[in-house]
């Protein structure tokens, strides 16, 4: 089993507050996100806060998923991390589009080797500018 991971780290700033406290639709899109980067979910646990708030996470056969939101912020913390083949940050648009996400800063790093160049860290602006 090979121990390099890519590990996504996001945070989306100015996102639609009815998303991010609808624990039925962040779940439906995380498995999407999952279909869609051919990870197999073997478990998943999202739990809505009251009066507002979602936390959730998948568990992966090649690692997991979370999502943290504060609607009152229009905030989400998103990790996507895998050893499997293929690279998260491909999905990160999607995400950021379904959540309405005005901008985000987002944390590329490797993980699972000994020496690790710096990660790349990227702000990502509604319809992909950079």
């Amino acid at each position: 089993m090979e121990i390099k991971g890519f590990h996504i780290i996001i945070d989306a700033f100015n996102c639609k507050s009815s998303i991010l406290n609808d624990a039925k639709e962040l779940e439906n899109q995380l498995n999407l996100t999952a279909e869609r980067l051919e990870m197999t979910v073997l478990n998943r646990y999202f739990y809505s806060f009251q009066p507002y708030g979602v936390t959730g996470t998948l568990v992966l056969s090649t690692s997991h998923m979370s999502i943290h939101t504060w609607p009152e912020k229009n905030y989400a913390a998103i990790d996507i991390y895998t050893c499997g083949t293929k690279n998260p940050f491909l999905e990160v648009q999607n995400v950021l589009n379904f959540l309405g996400a005005d901008y985000a800063v987002v944390h590329d790093v490797s993980r699972g080797e000994e020496y690790i160049a710096n990660p790349s860290v990227r702000i990502i602006r509604k319809n992909g500018g950079s």
